[in-house]
């Protein structure tokens, strides 16, 4: 090859990947999330007595016509909008009645494939999980997901439980928050408070000079169920700053007896009992075995308010535990194993004498057919991947996935060969099976065939049409690979897997060559040596997305 040449294959390559990244863009730019606007109405099913909502901590309160408060509800969104399901994000309706537990839950919109909702919204169970239980409670709770769509009700329960633990950082019962008048009565350098990014609900004491010289911390909404003689109190907790050591504590409301809380606040030295303690010591501190004494006059007062800050000092472990690098977000499951070893073999196979052995060939589609279809059963689509051109892609949760398609699609550019459609889609492995099985077959005329070769592409565009101006198009009815999961799988999703296998056992590859728009993409993608150059089916894409840019940012 001359180097004018070299240049050339170079340049066709990453025009290819730029119109694809293109395509991203602009299916990204159309479906930028808005806030659905919540009515009484639509919550009267949790609240019947439901006449107006106001937002209050973050929330909204749900109150009646006499104007009682009922209870509280909130969205996932737009903290959820980051956690991917298989295909998109779920946005999901928390309810709260009015002691702060859990009511019920209900999706409210989802970017993730209808039939794997569908099969969520089915298992009731997987919504009790959350019932009865309060925010700092279900904040850490173990979900068990739904099987048969495990990735979107994982996102689901991490969407609930991220906007739960957020919740639980605002307090119903001690709604005021921290101000710098309370910080300098105990830190006189203070000049500045900013919302602290580690520790939920806390803020970063700043001096003149924008340094960070402390920590200010609250125990509520963590001490609201901790009771002292009559009712819950509220300390403020002043810690050094990296939060490892309390410098100092100030009672700031309480809901116990007036009296009682006045001899606390009039006890310096019980006030001091604190100062200079570890975070980790105070969490595990034994308050008779480290000589710990409550205020004469108020001892279930001040025993309430020393159990507030231990409480706090433990949820502050728990958020210091939590401050780790991505790497530390990324769950390992079965099927991403699955998939590195189906990777691995689709290389040997393409790149190996063993591709030539019959039975060798035969062993590796039944392989790819019975784990990748019948038991991982996630196969690559257009529901799929037009979901994560709009929302991103769930490496947090489906890693192994991701490569997946990462191989599926750069394959073709820089190996010149159908990685994914010849050496791992389970849909083609069958086809390849039953191929040429029967005596009769049947092949298309050269007329017809050129028809029935577009189809693909032409499906494709619609799919990019469809899902940059949100037409009502249901993608995986438009391909086999939902059957697989015969539990979430529809009716059209499975008539057209039975019709492409029937079809294949007269002509071989049926499907793949005359119906599949993820393949078509794949081909669009795909570098075929010397020969190839900037054709048709090029420009036919390029004016295509440069359409559907022209509208995203229009």
């Amino acid at each position: 090859m001359s180097s004018s040449q070299r240049w050339k294959s170079v340049a066709l390559r990453l025009w290819r990947v730029a119109l694809l990244a293109a395509a991203v863009f602009a299916i990204r730019r159309s479906h930028e999330p808005a806030a659905l606007e919540l009515t009484a109405k639509r919550v009267r099913d949790f609240f019947p007595a439901a006449a107006v909502l106001t937002p209050q901590n973050g929330m909204q309160a749900v109150k009646d016509e006499s104007g009682i408060t009922l209870g509280h509800v909130m969205q996932t969104s737009p903290e959820s909008d980051d956690i991917i399901g298989y295909s998109g994000p779920t946005n999901t309706l928390v309810a709260l009645d009015s002691r702060g537990k859990v009511l019920g839950l209900r999706i409210l919109r989802s970017g993730d494939t209808t039939d794997h909702v569908a099969e969520v919204v089915g298992e009731r169970s997987f919504f009790k999980q959350f019932t009865g239980r309060k925010a700092a409670e279900a904040a850490g709770m173990k979900v068990d997901a739904v099987s048969g769509a495990t990735l979107t009700s994982s996102a689901i329960a991490e969407g609930v439980l991220r906007r739960l633990g957020k919740s639980a950082t605002t307090s119903l019962r001690f709604p005021d928050a921290i101000t710098l008048d309370e910080v300098k009565k105990l830190e006189p350098r203070a000049a500045k408070l900013r919302e602290s990014k580690t520790h939920p609900g806390s803020h970063e004491v700043l001096d003149a000079n924008g340094r960070v010289i402390a920590l200010a911390v609250r125990t509520a909404p963590v001490s609201d169920g901790v009771v002292g003689y009559k009712g819950p109190s509220d300390t403020f907790m002043l810690m050094d700053a990296t939060g490892s050591t309390l410098r100092g504590i100030a009672l700031r409301r309480s809901y116990d007896t007036e009296q009682y809380v006045g001899y606390v606040t009039g006890d310096p030295t019980f006030l001091k009992t604190f100062d200079g303690m570890a975070t980790e010591t105070i969490a595990n501190i034994d308050f008779n075995a480290a000589g710990v004494e409550g205020v004469s006059g108020a001892t279930q007062t001040s025993y309430g308010v020393a159990e507030g800050v231990r409480v706090r000092a433990q949820s502050l472990l728990k958020e210091n535990e939590a401050k780790r690098g991505w790497w530390a977000l990324i769950r390992w499951r079965w099927q991403d194993t699955g998939h590195a070893v189906v990777i691995f073999a689709a290389f040997v196979m393409a790149f190996t004498p063993l591709r030539g052995r019959a039975w060798c060939r035969h062993l590796h589609h039944a392989l790819l057919v019975i784990y990748g279809g019948f038991i991982a059963g996630e196969l690559l689509s257009q529901g799929l991947l037009a979901g994560w051109a709009a929302h991103g892609t769930p490496w947090r949760n489906a890693h192994g996935l991701v490569l997946l398609a990462a191989v599926a699609l750069l394959g073709p550019v820089f190996t010149s060969k159908q990685l994914y459609c010849h050496h791992i889609c389970p849909h083609g492995a069958l086809q390849q099976l039953v191929m040429r099985r029967l005596r009769f077959q049947w092949s298309p005329s050269k007329r017809l065939e050129a028809v029935l070769s577009k189809l693909p592409f032409v499906l494709l565009a619609l799919v990019l049409v469809s899902v940059a101006f949100a037409l009502p198009v249901d993608l995986n009815a438009l391909e086999p690979f939902d059957a697989y999961l015969f539990r979430v799988a529809g009716w059209a999703s499975i008539v057209i897997a039975v019709t492409g296998v029937l079809w294949s056992l007269v002509t071989p590859l049926a499907y793949c060559r005359y119906g599949c728009p993820t393949g078509a993409l794949f081909k669009l993608l795909r570098f075929t040596g010397d020969a190839d150059r900037f054709g048709t089916r090029d420009w036919l894409a390029a004016a295509c997305v440069a359409g559907v840019l022209l509208f995203a940012c229009g």
